[in-house]
């Protein structure tokens, strides 16, 4: 099977994502109804993994400008002597995949991907030093062996989600 992956385009299929987990269900509703607004509008970017020829997202990550406070570090500070109370970073605010690709490096490939985006595009032209993610219980570990440090906890809707960070200057 022969994937490719590009940026979220008007016609792409959005509502066939299967993850058969009913928790994961607001990534598949995010994917549908709001993905391809918050592409055009610019506020987020989403990137798609389709079969090569084939319009069927089976696998997607959205990123997004955004900050961590420096308290949030609270004993691990990362940069002595900064003076801003935010540092400047990118979140990898959704990344799904669907049950046909899961357990095959896809996921694992996205965040590279997300990383190199960061470390190769945003980082030569803007400040930016560290990649985020809110994870989901489920994830964490997955997350942790990419290399991302807890945080803190965070929540949005009743969900829970661990804050994780990895620190670009040092990938």
């Amino acid at each position: 099977m022969s994937l490719e992956l590009r940026e979220l385009q008007q016609g792409d299929g959005c509502s066939a994502l299967s993850l058969l987990d009913p928790a994961l269900t607001p990534l598949k509703t995010f994917l549908r109804k709001e993905s391809k607004q918050l592409h055009q509008s610019h506020l987020a970017r989403t990137f798609v993994i389709v079969k090569t020829g084939q319009t069927r997202v089976m696998a997607y990550v959205t990123t997004l400008c955004t900050q961590i406070s420096v308290e949030q570090f609270r004993d691990q500070v990362p940069i002595e002597s900064f003076k801003y109370k935010d540092y400047p970073a990118i979140k990898l605010a959704r990344l799904a995949i669907d049950a046909e690709l899961q357990r095959k490096g896809i996921g694992s490939r996205l965040v590279d991907f997300v990383i190199g985006l960061a470390v190769e595009r945003i980082m030569p032209h803007t400040g930016c030093r560290f990649l985020v993610v809110d994870a989901k219980p489920q994830s964490v570990s997955f997350y942790e062996h990419k290399g991302f440090k807890k945080i803190g906890e965070a929540g949005a809707d009743g969900l829970s989600s661990t804050s994780m960070f990895i620190d670009l200057h040092r990938t």
